[in-house]
């Protein structure tokens, strides 16, 4: 489980998230994305990112873009995290949707993306920088408060432990079946 944050909204849900794959029986890392994560030592990644100006930060896209070679047969499993559907329900998963288009399902990235999913976040002023909260006072970005729905994001995430024990098992017995040289 990798992701990236800016405020810490997403790295909470990353951490969430990743107690209930460990609960399910998973060994589960969390980390904040960089270049220096070994993907090849896991069975499946989860990915998250906040979406601003409908883009992920650099270093969970740079994670998948940069290891596509090494991610081709690995499992994985997309989020975003943003604040847009609080005033426009349906918003984050069109900015996501059209986001892991652009970005991963490229001919030169081809990952094998199973599944994904957008969550709302928590959106408080102060964590603003001085400049952009005098911009934020005039202009309400978004609402402030704590969006994040905590039963929805468990429940997301008990069932794509599932998703996944099941597709990797069935890789496993794939491997197992084949005759030795």
């Amino acid at each position: 489980m990798t992701y990236g944050t800016k405020y810490g909204s997403t790295a909470e849900i990353a951490t969430r998230i990743g107690q209930r794959m460990t609960a399910s029986g998973f060994d589960t890392d969390v980390l904040q994305a960089n270049l220096a994560i070994d993907v090849t030592k896991y069975d499946a990644v989860i990915v998250g990112s906040p979406i601003y100006g409908g883009k992920w930060l650099a270093d969970p896209t740079l994670l998948l873009v940069v290891n596509h070679e090494r991610l081709r047969s690995i499992p994985i499993v997309l989020f975003s995290v943003g604040m847009i559907d609080v005033k426009h329900p349906g918003k984050l998963r069109e900015l996501h949707d059209t986001w892991v288009d652009e970005a991963f399902n490229r001919e030169d990235v081809d990952l094998n993306i199973i599944a994904s999913v957008t969550f709302d976040g928590a959106y408080w002023r102060r964590n603003l920088p001085l400049w952009m909260r005098f911009v934020d006072s005039i202009i309400r970005f978004s609402p402030q408060g704590d969006y994040r729905q905590w039963a929805r994001i468990e429940t997301w995430a008990d069932e794509t432990a599932q998703a996944l024990r099941r597709i990797i098992e069935d890789t496993d017995d794939t491997i197992d079946a084949s005759p030795e040289c």
